[in-house]
C-alpha cells in the first residue's frame, strides 16, 4: 500500500481515543456515510455510540496501516502511546488483520494495555464486525491470560466469564449464523467447566433454557441449532457431582413427566412410569435385562435423557409451524444420530458414556448398520417406538405438502429410522 499524507489523522485518532476514555458505557462502532466538512469533525459520538464520517475512512486506515507496517519492518522505536492509537484505528476499521492483534498482545504483556480495558474495546469493535474470528480469538486470549493471573480481575471469574455470553448473544443477533460467535460461548462454558464444576449443571441448565429461547425466534440459525447440539451431549452425559444433592424429588417428577410425555405417542407404551424406580424405567424404555451395575446413578441418567425428548418435542413443534425451514429438519438429524448412540451406550453401559456420542463413531453407526440391523438392535423398546411413531407422523404430515427438493422431503429420504419397511408399529 502507497504512503497517503493525510493531516488530520493524527487529529481524528485522538479524538476517538479520547471518546474510548470517557465514556466508559460506549457499547458501538459505526461508519456514517458523510461527505468532506473542513469545518466539522468526521468523529460522532452519541448515546453511548461511537461513529466516524465515512470520507475519511479510507485515508485514515492508509495512514496507520503504512506507520504500522514501517514499523513492524525497519524494527525502528516508536512511543509505545502513538502506536498503541494506531492500532486503535487500524483494528476499529479492518479487525482481520492477525499482526496488529499480535500487537497489542505484546502491549498486554508488558503491561501497557489493561486486560479489562480490551475487552470492552472488543466488544465495540464486535459491534460493527460481529463475526471477525480474529476478535474472538483475542477475547480467549485474553480471557485465560486474566484466569491463569488472576491480578487483573476486578470481578470473580464466574462472573468474568458469565459475562461473554451477552457478548456472543449480542454478535449472533448482529450476524445471522455466525459460527465464530457460538464456537466462541462453547469455549466460555468449556472454561466454567473446568472452573465451577460444582456449579456448572445449573450454568448448563440455565444455557439450556436460552438457547430454546434462542431458536424458538432463530429458525433458521443453524449455528444456533449447533450450540443446542453441543448443549445436548453435555447434558446427556452429565454426572452427578459429589457436592451435589441428589436430585429433589419434584425436579425428578418434572423431568420424568417429559418422557412419559414423549412415549404416550405411542398407544403400546402402557407401562407405569410414576410407580417404578428409575432404573426400572431407564431399563423398561431401552428394553434392557436388570443388571447390577455399582456406581450408576440411575436418577441423574434418567434426567439426562429428559433433555434428549424435550428437545424432540420442541423440534416437532417448530417443525409443525415452520416446516420449510431446512436448520430444523438438519437438527432433526442429529436427534436421530444421539437416539442411536444413547441407545448404544445405555445397552453396553447402563449409562450415558461421553465417548459413545462422538460424531465419526454415530456416523458410522448410522451408515454402515443396514435397516435389518437396526430394527434388530433397538426394535420394540418403547423409545423406539415412540420416536418413530413421532418421525412417521411428522414424514406423513409434511411430505404430502412438500416439493421434492424440500428439507422434508430430503431428510425423509435419507432418516434410515422413518423409512423401515416393516414400521415397528406393525411389530
Amino acid at each position: 500500500m502507497q504512503e497517503d499524507v493525510f493531516p488530520a489523522a493524527e487529529k481524528i485518532l485522538s479524538e476517538i481515543e479520547n471518546v474510548l476514555k470517557k465514556d466508559p458505557n460506549l457499547e458501538s462502532f459505526g461508519i456514517f456515510p458523510a461527505e468532506d466538512n473542513e469545518n466539522k469533525s468526521p468523529v460522532l459520538h452519541e448515546e453511548n455510540a461511537l461513529g466516524l464520517a465515512s470520507w475519511c475512512v479510507k485515508p485514515l486506515y492508509c495512514h496507520v496501516y503504512n506507520r504500522l507496517l514501517n514499523l513492524r519492518q525497519s524494527y525502528h522505536r516508536e512511543e509505545p502511546a502513538l502506536v498503541i492509537r494506531w492500532l486503535l484505528g487500524a483494528l476499529l476499521l479492518n479487525p482481520d488483520v492477525t499482526t496488529f492483534w499480535n500487537m497489542r498482545r505484546e502491549f498486554v504483556k508488558n503491561g501497557r494495555l489493561n486486560p479489562q480495558e480490551e475487552l470492552r474495546f472488543l466488544s465495540i469493535v464486535l459491534y460493527d464486525k460481529a463475526k471477525c474470528f480474529e476478535i474472538f480469538s483475542y477475547r480467549r486470549w485474553l480471557l485465560k491470560l486474566m484466569l491463569m493471573d488472576g491480578k487483573d480481575l476486578t470481578s470473580d471469574a464466574e462472573t468474568l466469564l458469565r459475562n461473554e455470553f451477552q457478548v456472543t448473544s449480542m454478535a449472533a443477533e448482529r450476524y445471522k449464523n455466525n459460527s465464530h460467535a457460538w464456537s466462541h460461548r462453547q469455549q466460555v462454558l468449556l472454561m466454567l467447566e473446568s472452573l465451577c464444576a460444582s456449579r456448572f449443571y445449573s450454568i448448563l441448565e440455565n444455557e439450556w433454557e436460552e438457547s430454546t429461547r434462542w431458536c424458538n425466534s432463530h429458525i433458521s440459525d443453524y449455528s444456533g441449532f449447533s450450540y443446542r447440539q453441543f448443549l445436548l451431549r453435555k447434558l446427556l452425559v452429565q454426572k452427578q457431582h459429589p457436592k451435589q444433592p441428589i436430585p429433589p424429588a419434584e425436579i425428578l417428577t418434572r423431568r420424568r413427566e417429559i418422557i412419559n410425555n414423549f412415549c404416550v405417542k405411542n398407544k403400546n407404551n402402557n407401562y407405569i412410569l410414576h410407580d417404578a424406580t428409575c432404573e426400572q424405567v431407564l431399563n423398561v424404555l431401552h428394553k434392557v435385562n436388570p443388571k447390577e451395575c455399582p456406581g450408576v446413578k440411575y436418577e441423574q441418567t434418567l434426567i439426562n435423557l429428559s433433555y434428549w425428548t424435550e428437545d424432540c418435542m420442541f423440534n416437532e413443534e417448530l417443525i409443525n409451524m415452520f416446516p420449510g425451514h431446512e436448520a430444523l429438519w438438519n437438527h432433526r438429524h442429529y436427534l436421530v444420530y444421539s437416539f442411536i448412540a444413547l441407545q448404544n451406550s445405555y445397552k453396553n453401559f447402563y449409562s450415558y458414556k461421553p465417548e459413545c456420542f462422538e460424531p465419526p463413531r454415530n456416523l458410522e453407526l448410522f451408515r454402515n448398520n443396514s435397516t435389518v440391523e437396526l430394527v434388530e438392535k433397538f426394535s420394540q423398546s418403547p423409545l423406539t417406538t415412540a420416536f418413530w411413531a413421532r418421525n412417521k407422523e411428522l414424514n406423513d404430515t409434511h411430505k404430502s405438502t412438500s416439493r421434492d427438493d424440500d428439507p422434508a422431503n430430503r431428510f425423509i429420504t435419507r432418516n434410515v429410522l422413518c423409512n423401515l419397511k416393516n414400521g415397528l408399529q406393525n411389530k
